[in-house]
């Protein structure tokens, strides 16, 4: 009994012996100061733990690599938690469905004025590019419904566009010796020339 108690006092003298190199060691591999402590404690009781099962014959040597491994094992946990709350986090804001209020009032603000500007266009090259851009129907249905060519709902296509180009361009960007604003919309007109 007495050989037992000198032994765990020997493991005991060799950590405070070697404490603060233990702890330098440990502050290398530990992202965190308050572990520094924790991660000392707990391999000490290892080591302890340890030799009470089996006696250990360079406890020094044991209690130096049974530190470091432990001291890069916690700082492994720490880099998977840390790591895992980024992506978790990332995760959430990706999931929302909340969409940004400047976005959907951009957006609502770009529809109207394109159906502004397809308004302004004359009858038939407003209906085929109404059909087509708004309701989203190929050139081949246009054409039947609208009893005209292809090509003929291509090039009223082709035209309709040009024009609504033009109509949102005036209204994004005024020209400058109008001095308008530019958020102003230019002024309606009957058609779009």
């Amino acid at each position: 009994m007495p050989d037992e108690l000198l032994d765990r006092k020997s493991i005991f003298s060799v950590f405070v012996e070697c404490k603060a190199s233990l702890t330098r060691m440990v502050k290398r591999y530990s992202n965190r100061q308050s572990d520094v402590e924790d991660i000392l404690q707990e391999a000490f009781l290892n080591v302890y733990s340890a030799d009470k099962n089996t006696p250990i014959s360079f406890p020094k040597q044991y209690l130096f690599k049974a530190t470091r491994n432990l001291a890069v094992r916690e700082n492994t946990k720490v880099s998977e938690k840390l790591t895992e709350y980024i992506e978790d986090s990332d995760e959430s804001l990706l999931l929302t469905d909340e969409k940004d209020i400047f976005v959907e009032l951009a957006a609502q603000q770009e529809k109207e004025l394109l159906l502004l500007a397809i308004n302004q266009l004359p009858g038939q090259c407003r209906k085929v590019t109404q059909l087509r851009i708004i309701e989203g129907a190929r050139m081949k249905d246009i054409a039947v419904k609208l009893n005209i060519t292809v090509s003929t709902v291509e090039k009223h296509l082709a035209k309709g566009l040009e024009l609504c180009d033009d109509f949102v361009r005036e209204a994004i960007l005024p020209a400058s010796s109008d001095n308008e604003d530019v958020n102003n919309f230019p002024k309606q007109q009957g058609s779009v020339k």
